[in-house]
């Protein structure tokens, strides 16, 4: 009678056991799927028509169609950026020599391109009251447009005329009605796992985030010259903090101030490996700047120097605000030599 009792409270602890690892799977959030290589070629042929190809193909050239796959707004569904371009071609695609196209899923098998014109890069920018970010299109110049997400789709927002930044409600067919992020709206999305938040900057154009100084004992890196200054570069944890600034700016930096956060990285990594986070830059009496960043660290032919580059911030002259971003400013590279003796 007593081993028949045991049998059966231990069959009844086994069904609770497996209801609630049913249960767990049943709640638990989706994953990311990956699109797969048919879904990205299915995209890809929407931008490979003959139109598109007479050009290059006119030229002694072919069509390239260069990808990233990216999930720009958080939900789980990858966006496709396209920098369609054409090797020997270049004219074929405007002044940047490449158009650029965001492809975005319309959850049914079709794509939809929010953009597909000329342009570089494309610079994210976080809003606080939208998971779609604000796009900035990147080429060449100082000043660039930013489209924003309005009722489901992206359009102009703010426009350049005579090299400055300014509202395209009244100027451009269609814009999006106009209106400012202050520098005081909700934290956006960490910059990363262990950096500061950022906020929008004061006019809703870029990212501003708190300086982070960090004790540089805790650091167990490599000593690098980046333009001058002294960096401690420590792969492991993912951070290059200056370490001795060079006078021109030791009244803005301070020993210890991180200039770049992203993801962990292997110093010594045979194969190499891609580094890509945040960096900053720095203005006295302002917050940091972030924008992204990401170049290749090798151990053998590239530790002597690797550089990061990525869309740079330009500040307001008057002010902490930012009021665009360059690919050719200062820095929108950022080299570091090897320090040792």
């Amino acid at each position: 009678m007593m081993a028949r009792a045991d049998r059966k409270q231990k069959d009844t602890a086994m069904r609770r056991q497996m209801l609630a690892s049913l249960l767990m799977m049943v709640l638990a959030p989706a994953s990311a799927l990956a699109l797969t290589p048919a879904q990205i070629d299915a995209a890809l042929a929407t931008l490979d028509t003959p139109e598109m190809r007479a050009c290059p193909e006119a030229n002694g050239s072919k069509l390239e169609l260069p990808y990233e796959v990216r999930d720009i707004n958080g939900d789980a569904v990858d966006e496709i950026i396209v920098h369609v371009q054409a090797s020997g071609a270049a004219s074929c695609f405007g002044h940047a020599g490449s158009e650029i196209s965001l492809l975005i899923s319309d959850g049914k098998g079709g794509w939809t391109d929010a953009f597909g014109f000329p342009g570089s890069d494309l610079a994210f920018h976080p809003r606080a009251d939208s998971e779609w970010p604000d796009i900035e299109i990147l080429g060449p110049g100082f000043c660039f447009p930013v489209w924003r997400y309005h009722q489901g789709e992206y359009g102009i927002w703010r426009t350049c005329e005579e090299g400055k930044l300014v509202y395209a409600e009244g100027r451009r067919d269609n814009a999006v009605p106009s209106g400012v992020i202050r520098a005081s709206a909700p934290v956006v999305a960490a910059v990363s796992a262990q950096g500061p938040a950022a906020v929008p900057s004061g006019n809703g154009i870029g990212r501003l985030s708190k300086v982070e100084v960090i004790d540089m004992e805790t650091l167990d890196g490599i000593p690098y010259d980046h333009n001058g200054s002294i960096v401690i570069v420590d792969g492991a944890k993912g951070i290059i903090a200056y370490e001795r600034p060079k006078k021109s700016i030791a009244g803005t930096v301070k020993r210890g101030t991180v200039l770049f956060h992203g993801k962990p990285w292997s110093m010594d990594n045979p194969d190499g490996v891609l580094i890509e986070g945040i960096a900053h830059t720095f203005k006295k009496g302002c917050p940091a700047t972030d924008y992204e960043v990401r170049g290749h660290y090798h151990i053998t032919y590239a530790m002597a120097q690797f550089t990061l580059a990525g869309a740079a911030p330009v500040r307001s002259k008057t002010n902490c605000d930012i009021t665009g971003h360059s690919l050719a400013s200062g820095n929108a590279t950022l080299t570091f030599d090897i320090a040792w003796d």
